[in-house]
Parts: structure tokens; C-alpha cells; sequence
């Protein structure tokens, strides 16, 4: 019975206190306003993920391809990072998550694809893998295939550098299996239910957190706000003179 009215009497002077500081429930309701709205409206992005696949040059007599297919993996590390370098490539590289994953809605990933682990990185298959994110299929589609131009590109020139004749050089070709965009959506209610909470947390919690921080600058100051005539006047809570030229006092009715 003691705990009841204990509880009902702090629920009852926590309510005095939100209504006593409303002002500052208004503003965070009013400052997280626009997160809502963003939340309600959030669209979702499209994303595609394809492999460039690393072909090694036809069977010739002693050609040491044949034998391993994985010694193209090194040249395909090679050509990822010339294009990371020359496109100054600073997206957070995630293994086991996709690009919209980390909330980029527009942007691109190139990296050769791990099937190990973070502590043992493998690399078992002749592929580079792009991943990108952008707000309409047509430009998720148009950078793509400005990218797989790209590597293509830099495989045919690195290997010019090279002085590799054509019959012996490694073609690349596109994973048709994997050319494909999709439209990633947003679970805007689960979002919206949740900066629902959290603003109503905010609104009760800093209120109450802030009155004795209120209360305790207005001891320190010592200054109160009175009501005479209909105006508010500030006076000092200490007492003084009566002889003082700066007293501030009612007027006389």
C-alpha cells in the first residue's frame, strides 16, 4: 500500500514538473519534428551486385593457366587496386554486409570477394566483385556499367604495360547471373515507432532532469519574478535598507 502512494505521488509531482517546465517539452517535440517527417517519407534505394569474372587466355602449349585457374586471382587483385588509386575509393568495405547496409544511398564498392574470414582473408575465386547503391535503377545501371568498362580497361592496359601479347593475355567478361538491380525498401514504421518513443522519452526525461538544475541557478541567483499591477517585476529575495535609493517596492494604493 506504501509503495502504491509512493508511486502515485511521483507520478503526480513528475507531471507537476513536465507541466512547470512545458517549455521544454515543446522543444524537443518540436526539434525532432523533422526527423519524423524524414522517417515518414523515406524511400528506399536500388542496388545491384556483380561480378567481373577473370578468364585466363586460351589453352596454349605450356601455358600455366590450364593447369590453375587461381593464378589469375593475383592479377585480379592487381587490377582492384589501380582502380580503388585511381578513383580514390574511400567506402567503408563491409564482408558481411551489403552497401546499403552501412546508409550510403548513392555510391559504389569494388573489392575481390573473401570467402575466408577477418582473421584469414581467402580468395578462391578469379572475380572482382562492384556493388552499388543509388536512388533510381537507371543511375545504379548507368554507373555499373561505367565501372565494369573501367576494369575491363585497366586489365587490357595492364597487361600492355607488360608487353603480353594478345593471344596470352586474360580477358575479363560479366556475370550475367549476377547483372541484375533491385529495389531495396525501408521499414519506415518500425523507424517511426521508434522516434516516436524516443521523443516522448526526451520530452518526460529532460524536463525532469532539468528542474533542479532550474531550481538550483535560481537560488544561486536569488532573484524572484512578482506580479504588481498587472506587471512583472524581478526583486531581490534577501532584504535590505529601507533607506536604499534602488529598492524596488510595491506602490502605495
Amino acid at each position: 500500500m506504501r509503495l502504491r502512494d509512493h508511486l502515485r505521488h511521483r507520478v503526480a509531482r513528475g507531471r507537476t514538473t513536465i507541466m512547470r517546465r512545458w517549455y521544454l517539452a515543446l522543444g524537443i517535440a518540436l526539434l525532432m519534428l523533422p526527423v519524423l517527417v524524414a522517417a515518414h517519407e523515406g524511400t528506399g534505394v536500388y542496388y545491384t551486385k556483380t561480378d567481373v569474372r577473370f578468364l585466363p587466355p586460351l589453352p596454349i602449349k605450356g601455358n600455366v593457366f590450364q593447369s590453375d585457374p587461381l593464378q589469375v586471382v593475383p592479377f585480379a587483385s592487381i587490377v582492384v587496386h589501380r582502380f580503388n588509386a585511381d578513383n580514390r575509393d574511400v567506402s567503408p568495405r563491409s564482408a558481411s554486409a551489403p552497401l546499403y547496409g552501412s546508409g550510403i544511398r548513392k555510391g559504389h564498392l569494388v573489392y575481390l570477394p573473401n570467402s575466408g574470414s577477418q582473421w584469414q582473408v581467402s580468395y578462391s575465386r578469379a572475380a572482382i566483385t562492384v556493388e552499388v547503391v543509388g536512388e533510381s535503377a537507371e543511375d545504379v545501371a548507368a554507373e555499373r556499367d561505367q565501372i565494369v568498362k573501367r576494369i575491363s580497361a585497366l586489365a587490357e592496359a595492364t597487361q600492355e604495360e607488360r608487353d603480353i601479347g594478345p593471344p596470352l593475355r586474360i580477358t575479363t567478361e560479366v556475370d550475367l547471373t549476377t547483372a541484375f538491380i533491385t529495389y531495396v525498401g525501408v521499414r519506415n514504421s518500425r523507424a517511426e515507432l521508434a522516434l516516436i518513443f524516443l521523443t516522448v522519452g526526451l520530452a518526460v526525461g529532460i524536463p525532469l532532469a532539468a528542474d533542479p538544475i532550474i531550481v538550483r541557478l535560481q537560488k544561486v541567483t536569488g532573484w524572484r519574478a512578482k506580479t504588481y499591477g498587472g506587471t512583472r517585476r524581478r526583486m531581490p529575495t534577501s532584504t535590505s535598507s529601507p533607506d536604499r535609493e534602488d529598492q524596488i517596492a510595491p506602490p502605495v494604493t
